[in-house]
């Protein structure tokens, strides 16, 4: 199944002080996504979009491939 990029575009992500990254799902804007992980009881560091997260993920496979 895969999802539009208007659907993608609405994607949020928090990374949580536990380190791990929680796929918040569809969100219009940060104080929706923020709103969520409030409710869902996670220590945040960081909410980013899916446009950021996608950044990260380039950048962590780059620097992934730099340590081989």
């Amino acid at each position: 199944m895969s999802i539009s990029y208007e659907e993608w575009d609405r994607q949020w992500f928090a990374l949580g002080a536990d380190g791990w990254l929680v796929a918040l799902g569809d969100h219009g804007d940060y104080e929706a996504a923020e709103f969520t992980s409030r409710d869902l009881g996670l220590d945040v560091i960081w909410l980013t979009d899916a446009e950021q997260a996608g950044q990260w993920q380039a950048t962590i496979e780059a620097r992934k491939g730099l340590n081989k």
